[in-house]
C-alpha cells in the first residue's frame, strides 16, 4: 500500500474553499476509476493552519495512474491548481510513502486506512540496519498499550522519496480523551516508557518530531 502525502499551509480564511476544492478533485478522480482513500488533516500543534492531505492507494499502479491523470487531464489539473492556489505556495511539499506495518494487518486501503478523528505522528529517520528492530519495538509497545485499554490505529510508513531511511509513525484516536490517556501513560508508566524508548533508540533522534492533527475531511 502506498501513501501520497501533500503538506502545506492554508491561506488565512480559505479553509472552507480549500475543502470544497478537494471534494471536487477527489470526486473527479473517483469518477475516472482511480481508487484512493483521501483524508485531510488540520494541524493542532505548530503552524495551526497547516494541512496534510493523505491519499492511500492499494498498488503502485494506482498511484501511477493518478500521476498520469494529473499531467494529462486538463480539468483535473485545473482542480489541483485550485487546491494549491488556496495554500501558501512555498509551504507545499509532496512525499510518497509505503506501508511497512499496520496494527490491523496489511489489508486494503479502504479498510486499513479508515481515518479516525485525531492523529499523532512521529516522523524521523531510522538508523541504518535498525529498521527491523524499530518495527518490532513498535509492535511490542502497541500490544502493551492495547492491553491497557488504549484504542488506537497505528501504522508505520517508510519513505519512497527523499531520505529513504525516513519513517512516519502514525497513531489515530477517536477522542481527545484517548489521546490524553496515551500521553499520561507515556509519562507515568515506566514499562511503557521503556518500550517507547526502545523505538526511539532505533531512530536518528535529531530528526524526530511529533505533531497532533484533527480530521477535517
Amino acid at each position: 500500500m502506498y501513501r501520497r502525502v501533500f503538506r502545506g499551509i492554508i491561506d488565512q480564511g480559505q479553509t472552507a474553499a480549500f475543502l470544497a476544492a478537494m471534494r471536487e478533485a477527489s470526486q473527479h478522480q473517483l469518477d475516472r476509476g482511480i481508487r484512493a482513500r483521501t483524508t485531510i488533516w488540520g494541524a493542532m500543534t505548530g503552524q495551526t493552519n497547516g494541512a496534510l492531505i493523505a491519499s492511500d492507494f492499494n498498488t503502485l499502479e494506482e498511484l501511477e495512474k493518478f500521476t498520469e491523470m494529473a499531467s494529462m487531464d486538463a480539468r483535473f489539473a485545473g482542480m489541483r491548481r485550485a487546491v494549491r492556489s488556496l495554500t501558501v505556495f512555498d509551504s507545499a511539499h509532496v512525499a510518497i510513502q509505503r506501508l511497512g506495518y499496520h496494527s490491523e494487518g496489511l489489508i486494503s486501503s479502504e479498510d486499513a486506512t479508515r481515518p479516525r478523528r485525531y492523529m499523532r505522528t512521529l516522523e524521523g529517520g531510522v538508523r541504518p540496519g535498525h529498521h527491523r528492530d524499530f518495527v518490532m519495538s513498535v509492535s511490542q509497545a502497541l500490544e502493551y498499550q492495547k492491553a491497557r485499554g488504549i484504542d488506537a490505529t497505528t501504522s508505520v510508513w517508510t519513505s519512497v522519496t527523499g531520505a529513504t531511511n525516513g519513517i512516519s509513525l502514525v497513531a489515530e484516536f477517536d477522542t481527545l480523551a484517548e489521546l490524553e490517556h496515551f500521553d499520561e501513560m507515556a509519562q507515568n508508566d515506566a514499562e511503557f516508557a521503556r518500550l517507547r524508548r526502545a523505538s526511539r533508540e532505533s531512530m536518528v533522534f535529531p530528526t524526530s518530531q511529533v505533531q497532533l492533527m484533527r480530521n477535517l475531511l
